[in-house]
């Protein structure tokens, strides 16, 4: 029982965090904030899935990614920022790409 309340305050999260990801889309560092806490939501989800079954291995793989994509977002922040001086998407046109 508690197993599956656990699993649906993950799903919330989970959709909380996609709402948020929408709703703060012109700011990249909140946006790259909600996308962690996005990601913390699924490990969550997926531990809890995945100690049914005894193979924690997938957890491993996924937090390997989980970290690349972390690396990724910042690096292409810090790299925005001094490029064009702020982290807000009015100020960024895409079209010059």
């Amino acid at each position: 029982m508690v197993i599956y309340l656990n699993t649906y305050f993950y799903i919330i999260m989970f959709i909380m965090s996609m709402l948020m990801f929408v709703y703060l889309y012109n700011q990249i560092l909140l946006n790259l904030i909600c996308l962690e806490f996005l990601m913390l939501s699924l490990l969550m989800l997926l531990s809890n899935l995945m100690m049914l079954n005894n193979s924690m291995i997938m957890v491993l793989f996924y937090l390997v990614f989980v970290v690349c994509e972390s690396v990724l977002g910042l690096s292409m922040l810090i790299i925005l920022i001094r490029s064009y001086g702020n982290d807000s998407f009015k100020l960024l046109n895409l079209s010059k790409w």
